[in-house]
């Protein structure tokens, strides 16, 4: 889950567009998705998703996203078929829990709701440098720095407390401690004696964070940037795009 929020180098077209079109492009999309209520409108947000992965040449990294999203969403939608017994009866998954059309409709319904709002954010942020993300909130959108910078640097480090927490489990099985159990159950409590090293390490490396910080003059003045970001023709076609998306889920609902 830590490809979910890195960047990906790279030098296509969706890496050149402007970080807030990208930005207004992820949250715009996740309104829609909770606007309609269309099977078929969700799942052509989904595939669209797909074509700007591959556009942006991340598709290969992606994958992995979409693979615990779907997990994600099949783990939700078993649970809503648990407690949607209405309308007609297709089969029973336990004695007295019927599977019905009206649940079935319902509990996919989430399932790609979730997997498409969820996906152009995990995007998002695999094709945007986070400097570039925090020059566009602080001198475009004009987001006061300190709180920028608080957004941007949290999304900076999960992928860094993901590697850490790999490095712990990898030091666990060398010491034959059992790690890898496909038991969900096994797996949280091997998880969580972990947790208590990463959550440490963390508070030292927040220290040392807050410390440069104040050694650099942090937040003591107004900041400049080194690169300019304009719009581009490709940025207001991206944005006419995400309109008529958004349109489109509140036309047919």
């Amino acid at each position: 889950m830590k490809q979910m929020l890195e960047y990906v180098h790279g030098d296509s077209v969706i890496h050149r567009l402007n970080p807030l079109v990208k930005l207004l492009w992820a949250f715009l999309t996740c309104i829609a998705c909770f606007i309609s209520s269309n099977h078929l409108f969700l799942l052509g947000v989904l595939l669209s998703t797909v074509v700007v992965a591959a556009s942006g040449s991340v598709l290969a990294r992606a994958k992995g996203v979409y693979k615990a999203l779907f997990i994600l969403g099949f783990l939700l939608m078993l649970f809503q078929l648990l407690f949607t017994p209405y309308g007609r009866v297709y089969f029973y998954i336990l004695p007295g829990v019927p599977v019905t059309d009206q649940g079935l409709s319902f509990s996919l319904l989430l399932m790609l709701r979730m997997m498409a709002a969820l996906s152009p954010l995990s995007l998002m942020l695999m094709l945007t440098p986070m400097n570039e993300l925090l020059t566009a909130m602080t001198h475009t959108l004009r987001i006061p720095y300190r709180y920028a910078f608080v957004v941007v640097t949290a999304l900076r480090f999960i992928p860094t407390f993901s590697r850490e927490m790999d490095q712990i489990m990898q030091a666990q099985r060398s010491r034959g401690h059992e790690t890898d159990t496909r038991n969900p159950f096994k797996k949280v409590k091997v998880i969580l004696p972990m947790c208590i090293p990463l959550l440490i390490s963390s508070v030292r490396r927040i220290e040392t964070m807050a410390i440069s910080l104040e050694t650099r003059g942090f937040n003591t003045g107004p900041r400049s940037c080194r690169k300019k970001l304009g719009f581009t023709r490709f940025d207001a076609l991206a944005i006419i795009i995400v309109m008529a998306v958004l349109l489109l889920s509140i036309i047919i609902g």
